[in-house]
C-alpha cells in the first residue's frame, strides 16, 4: 500500500481488513488490531473463519464469491474470548484481468449499540411476558402500547387497539378520568395511583380490575403519558361483596326477626279469635263470609312474616325430597297466569330431585318470576331453563364440587344498570316505585341456606338472567300432598304459659273449645308453681305449652328443667314465633315432645294435641 493511503487508513476510526483471494489476511490497520486484540503478526495469513462464527463466515463468503458487496453486522471473537459486534462492509476487488484479487473489509464497533438493542428487546420481552395487563397511554388518553397480558385480559389484539381511546375499555360513557389533573398531581407527588373499577372486555363482559398508574416520562424527564397495570380481581370483589351482603343481612335480619316474632303473636291472637267466632253456631252466613276473608288476609300476612323470618335466617329450611321440575312448572303456571308475558320453558323430565324446603324454594322461584314479569310491562318472553349440572374441582363457582340443579330465569326487560348489579341482593334495595326491596334479598338468603348459589347478569335494555345452583339428590320419590285434618276433640288438663295476654286468652279459648281444661300462666316461674301444686294435689297436668322466650322472666328453655325434675314424664310443647334458637332445631334433645310454631289456628292446635296424646314420639 502506498505511503499516503497507508497513513489515511491507519488514522481512520474504522477497522480496515484486507483479504487475499483465498480469504487469508493480508493487512490490518491499528484500529482493527485494537478492536480484536490481536497484533498484525498474529493475524497475518489467518483465515476470516478463525475470527468469526463459522455459519456467519459461510454466509459472508458466499456473498463475496457472487461478487456482491456485503453490509451487515457480525459477532467476532476477541483474543480475550469476549464477543464483539462489528458493522461490516465488504467489497471484492479485482486484478486488471478481471480475476478476484481479494476483499476489502471496513468495520465499525457497534457492540454498545447491540447491547442497548438487546437490553431494549429484553425489556420489551419482559413486559410482554408479564401476566398482568400493561398498557401505556398518552396525555390525551390514547393507547400507545399493549402487552400480551392486556390481550388476554381484554380480548383485543395490539394491532386493533393501538391508537384507540382508553375509554373503549369502560362500561359507561362517564368513566373515571385516569389522566385528570387531580390524578396527575398524585402521580407527580407519589409516583403511583391505584384504583378499583369495572372494565369491559371485547366480548362485552364486565369485570372488576385493580389498576396501578405510574408516570411515563421522556429522556428529559417530561411527562408524556401514563403506564397502566391492570389485573382481574373479580373473584376477590365477589367475595368482598358476599361478605358485605351477609353482614347487612345479619344486622337487618336481627331486626326483621324481632318484628316477625311480635307479628306472629298478633296473628295467633287474630286467627284464634276468627276461629272461635266461626265456630259459633249462631254466626250468620254473611258474618262467616267476612270471617273467612279475614282469615285469608291473616294467612297472607303469615306469608309476609315467613318471608321476614327467612330473610332474617330465623326460619331454617325444613328439607325433604322434592321434584324441582314439578316445582318450577307449578310456579310458572300460577305466577304468570294473568300476566301479559309469554313463558318458554325447558325442564327435562330426567331433572334430578333435591332435598329442599319446598315452600321456601317455591317462594324464591316466585320472586324471580315476579321480578322478570315486572321488568317487561309491555310484554315479552320469560325463559325458564333447568338442567343437571356437575361442578368439578376446577370450577370458579364458590360451591363444593358435586351434582347440582342449575335453574336459569331470563327476561327481555329493561335490564339492570351496571352500578346496580352489585346491589340487587341487598336488603331494601329497589328501583321500583312499589317494592319493599326484600324480594331478591329473600331469594338470596333461601338459596344460601340451601347451600346453593345465585348469580345475576344483565345489561341496560338487554334483559336480566338469574342463575340458581341447588345441590341435587340422586334419590327420587313420589310427591305427597298434605291432607287437611278435621278438628279433633279431646280431654285433659293443659297448662298454657305465654307472656302475651292476648295469646293466653285466645289459645285458652281454643283449647277449651276442643274439650280441654286450661290453666294459664304468664311466665315460667308461675308455671312451675302451678305444675308443682297440681302434682301434689294428685291432679297433674296432661300437657304443658310453654312460650320459648319471656322478656325479663323464665321462658321454655329455663322452665323445662324444673318441670322434668317434678315429673320426668311431663309432656311439654315449646311454642315460638321465631326459630333462630338451638332449642327449636333440637327440641326433643332439650326435653320437649313437640313444637307449636306461631301463628297457629285451632286446626293446627287440634292436630298437635291429638298427636301428643296419641303418639309418644316427638312431633312438630
Amino acid at each position: 500500500m502506498e505511503a499516503p493511503w497507508r497513513e489515511v487508513v491507519e488514522k481512520t476510526h474504522l477497522g480496515v481488513w484486507i483479504l487475499d483471494s483465498q480469504d487469508r489476511t493480508l493487512y490490518t490497520n491499528d484500529r482493527l488490531k485494537v478492536l480484536l486484540g490481536y497484533s498484525a503478526a498474529e493475524m497475518l495469513g489467518r483465515s476470516l473463519a478463525e475470527f468469526i462464527d463459522s455459519s456467519q463466515c459461510m454466509r459472508l463468503l458466499s456473498s463475496l464469491k457472487q461478487s456482491q458487496p456485503v453490509l451487515t453486522d457480525f459477532c467476532f471473537r476477541r483474543r480475550d474470548g469476549k464477543n464483539l459486534y462489528l458493522l461490516l462492509a465488504a467489497n471484492p476487488f479485482y486484478a486488471r484481468g478481471g480475476a478476484l484479487h481479494g476483499t476489502l473489509i471496513m468495520v465499525a464497533d457497534i457492540t454498545e449499540r447491540k447491547l442497548v438493542e438487546e437490553l431494549l428487546w429484553r425489556q420489551a420481552h419482559i413486559v410482554d411476558q408479564i401476566y398482568e395487563a400493561v398498557i401505556s397511554v398518552d396525555l390525551e388518553g390514547f393507547i400507545t402500547s399493549w402487552n400480551n397480558g392486556a390481550e388476554r385480559l381484554f380480548g383485543y389484539v395490539a394491532r386493533d387497539i393501538m391508537g384507540k381511546p382508553l375509554l373503549l375499555l369502560y362500561p359507561t360513557t362517564d368513566p373515571e378520568d385516569l389522566i385528570s389533573s387531580q390524578i396527575m398531581k398524585v402521580l407527580e407527588i407519589k409516583g403511583l395511583y391505584e384504583a378499583e373499577l369495572r372494565l369491559r372486555r371485547l366480548s362485552g363482559d364486565l369485570f372488576y380490575a385493580h389498576l396501578s398508574l405510574s408516570p411515563l416520562k421522556d429522556r428529559e424527564g417530561r411527562l408524556i403519558g401514563v403506564i397502566v397495570t391492570a389485573r382481574d380481581i373479580s373473584e376477590r370483589k365477589n367475595l368482598e361483596n358476599e361478605l358485605i351482603r351477609t353482614s347487612k343481612l345479619e344486622s337487618i335480619g336481627v331486626l326483621a326477626g324481632g318484628i316477625a316474632h311480635d307479628f306472629n303473636n298478633l296473628l295467633t291472637a287474630i286467627l284464634g279469635n276468627i276461629a272461635m267466632a266461626s265456630l259459633n253456631a249462631d254466626t250468620k252466613p254473611f258474618v262467616l263470609e267476612r270471617l273467612a276473608e279475614a282469615e285469608k288476609a291473616c294467612l297472607r300476612a303469615q306469608n309476609l312474616t315467613r318471608q321476614l323470618l327467612t330473610f332474617s335466617k330465623g326460619e331454617k329450611p325444613r328439607k325433604k325430597l322434592a321434584s324441582i321440575g314439578d316445582l318450577l312448572k307449578t310456579s310458572a303456571s300460577l305466577m304468570l297466569r294473568s300476566s301479559n308475558v309469554r313463558r318458554q320453558a325447558n325442564i327435562p323430565e330426567a331433572l334430578w330431585w333435591a332435598e329442599v324446603d319446598e315452600e321456601q324454594i317455591q317462594q324464591a322461584v316466585n320472586h324471580l318470576l315476579i321480578n322478570a314479569d315486572q321488568a317487561m310491562p309491555q310484554g315479552g318472553v320469560i325463559y325458564i331453563f333447568a338442567e343437571n349440572f356437575k361442578i368439578g374441582e376446577a370450577s370458579r363457582l364458590p360451591l363444593t364440587p358435586g351434582t347440582y340443579i342449575k335453574i336459569t330465569i331470563r327476561d327481555q326487560g329493561v335490564g339492570i344498570l351496571p352500578e346496580h348489579l352489585d346491589k340487587v341482593f341487598d336488603p331494601f334495595f329497589t328501583t321500583k316505585r312499589r317494592g319493599s326491596g326484600l324480594g331478591l334479598s329473600t331469594v338470596y338468603t333461601i338459596i344460601k341456606n340451601h347451600d346453593g348459589y345465585i348469580t345475576v347478569e344483565s345489561t341496560p335494555n338487554g334483559g336480566a338472567t338469574f342463575t340458581v345452583y341447588l345441590p341435587a339428590s340422586q334419590k327420587k320419590g313420589p310427591l305427597l300432598k298434605e291432607k287437611k285434618l278435621p278438628l279433633t276433640f279431646g280431654r285433659g288438663k293443659i297448662l298454657l304459659m305465654d307472656d302475651e295476654e292476648m295469646i293466653l286468652e285466645v289459645s285458652s279459648a281454643m283449647l277449651r273449645r276442643l274439650g280441654y281444661e286450661v290453666t294459664a300462666a304468664q311466665d315460667g316461674a308461675e308455671a312451675i308453681c302451678l305444675y308443682q301444686e297440681a302434682m301434689e294435689a294428685g291432679t297433674p297436668f296432661d300437657a304443658v305449652i310453654l312460650d320459648l322466650t319471656v322478656p325479663g322472666g323464665l321462658g321454655a328453655r329455663e322452665t323445662i328443667g324444673d318441670l322434668k325434675q317434678i315429673n320426668p314424664e311431663a309432656k311439654v310443647i315449646v311454642s315460638s314465633g321465631f326459630f333462630d334458637d338451638p332449642v327449636i332445631d333440637n327440641f326433643y334433645e332439650s326435653g320437649f315432645v313437640g313444637i307449636m310454631p306461631k301463628p297457629y289456628n285451632i286446626t293446627q292446635l287440634s292436630a298437635m294435641m291429638h298427636k301428643i296424646f296419641q303418639n309418644p314420639r316427638p312431633v312438630s
